[in-house]
């Protein structure tokens, strides 16, 4: 899937996408279903920041009511039905409980009007309507739920995924539709009508071309500006939200409660961790580029909030992993919780051509934000085929008994019959995670698994994160160095940087 780069030298494209989260891997989709030309490119590996490490919820932002963002909210809402029909593997309903306390911060017949309004919005959809439950039922519905103080709650409904695996079907989808994409190939110049990339695995240089130039870079953005020329003031400023996943809980039900701050807390349950959070802080891009690490106090403020919530609130000691990202908001006064999340586009002229850069955006709204995006460049007014397209995997029957289907729908036929060429790919990559072997085998031949931390981390995703454990690290990654693409594999080096991302990552987890 990945393209040569060198075959992509001096070529000229309609578009040249840069970043491989969630937003640019659906403009690069709705620009080649639209028939321009597209190459999509990401400095690391798709969706390995932001668009991997959200609440992985598709919702309509509940709390975005509160400050009048009702368009948002109804946008968001249409976004997860279609959703939930395109891409059924991907995108569950989510049973969501809110509980009431006394002393709260929000007044619960508010919230319920809130609910109520939450309904109307999202028009005519599959999902039930929400509803009010006493006490002892919200205790049935969600054990361990605090007892002392509780008044009731409204048993609503959204919907989840995972995240990174929906970025991945987005990608695959663009390019399956006609797009170019490359991961490891970061911008680092651009010349006069020129970006200038450079190809990881070989420290080549790639020189490309495009009429229009697209930056999704999302927290990366005003980097990518001026990497392109571009120096005015910042587009965007930088929320960290941070979150813990803890052992599997014995419910499918899940937590969205208001904290006594004003902020909602969600609490995740699946059946291989359970995720918990979010933080919401200003934050700053460190000058090494580094990704987020979660500090202390981020893990503090969530553990307090499961100390409001629960009857026997977890520990340090019982959180399996945490993982933080930036969100980038658009640039402005009061708290990052206030600004709208709805995305747009800034048009600027660069070196290299026009540049428009995505500021802002959603997972749940990440397609019709591309359609919209797109018709306006274009000058195009017709609906889009994203509208009725499935997603990789969501086109077949729905195996809602079979695990392998909830991670790769109806191409789960693909990774059986890769099962069978070979007995041991039939078996789990180590015993502490039910993930395949012929999955690895799989991800290595079909989406573009360029390293040994591209596959451990987001192909074989486990919510609480790969097993560290030597032997089955050197296990996975002698299937890794028998079937990748790049033959250039050390396991000592490669096992030694998974290990310094997945340290670098968990912050001050263990300090």
């Amino acid at each position: 899937m990945r393209a040569d780069p060198e075959a992509l030298d001096r070529q000229m494209f309609d578009f040249l996408v840069i970043g491989g989260g969630i937003q640019g891997a659906a403009i690069a989709r709705e620009v080649a279903l639209r028939g321009s030309t597209v190459l999509l490119v990401e400095k690391d590996d798709f969706g390995c920041e932001t668009s991997s490490k959200s609440s992985r919820l598709i919702h309509g932002g509940l709390r975005y009511l509160q400050h009048g963002h009702l368009s948002l909210v109804r946008e968001a809402l249409h976004e997860r039905e279609r959703l939930l029909r395109l891409a059924p593997h991907l995108v569950r309903p989510c049973p969501m409980l809110m509980p009431f306390f006394r002393g709260g911060s929000k007044r619960p017949w508010l919230v319920k009007i809130g609910l109520k309004l939450y309904g109307l919005l999202a028009g005519d959809h599959s999902l039930p309507a929400a509803r009010g439950h006493a006490p002892e039922d919200c205790r049935r519905l969600f054990p361990g739920l605090r007892g002392r103080d509780l008044l009731g709650g409204t048993l609503f409904y959204d919907a989840r995924t995972e995240d990174q695996r929906l970025t991945m079907a987005v990608v695959e989808d663009a390019y399956e539709a006609g797009a170019l994409v490359a991961n490891h190939l970061p911008v680092f110049a651009a010349k006069e009508g020129e970006v200038h990339l450079r190809d990881e695995p070989t420290d080549a240089t790639v020189r490309v071309r495009a009429r229009t130039i697209i930056n999704a870079a999302g927290p990366g953005v005003d980097g990518v500006r001026r990497l392109l020329g571009i120096q005015g003031p910042n587009l965007v400023r930088l929320s960290r939200g941070s979150h813990l996943v803890l052992h599997p809980m014995e419910t499918e039900v899940s937590l969205a409660a208001f904290l006594p701050d004003g902020r909602i807390q969600f609490v995740i349950p699946k059946s291989d961790g359970t995720v918990c959070g979010t933080t919401e802080v200003d934050d700053s891009q460190p000058e090494d580029g580094a990704g987020v690490a979660v500090p202390r106090e981020d893990i503090t403020y969530v553990l307090d909030a499961l100390g409001y919530l629960l009857e026997q609130p977890p520990g340090p000691a019982d959180v399996r992993t945490v993982y933080g990202a930036w969100r980038a908001l658009p640039v402005g006064k009061g708290p990052a919780g206030g600004l709208n999340r709805e995305a747009f586009l800034c048009r600027e002229d660069s070196v290299a051509g026009p540049v428009h850069t995505v500021v802002g955006g959603k997972l749940t709204t990440h397609r019709s934000f591309a359609e919209r995006s797109v018709n306006g460049i274009l000058g195009l007014r017709s609906g889009s085929p994203s509208r009725d397209r499935p997603l990789p995997g969501g086109g077949g029957p729905q195996e809602f008994a079979d695990d392998l289907w909830w991670r790769h729908g109806d191409r789960s036929q693909r990774v059986r019959a890769i099962a069978t060429e070979r007995e041991d790919l039939a078996q789990p990559i180590c015993s502490h995670r039910a993930l395949l072997r012929a999955e690895a085998v799989y991800a290595l031949r079909h989406q573009a698994t360029m390293t040994f931390a591209d596959l451990m981390l987001r192909r074989l995703f486990h919510t609480q994160g790969p097993c560290l454990r030597d032997a089955c690290l050197l296990n996975a990654h002698e299937l890794f160095a028998e079937f990748a693409a790049n033959g250039a594999v050390t396991s000592g080096a490669d096992i030694a940087g998974l290990k310094a991302k997945v340290r670098h990552a968990e912050g001050e987890l263990h300090s």
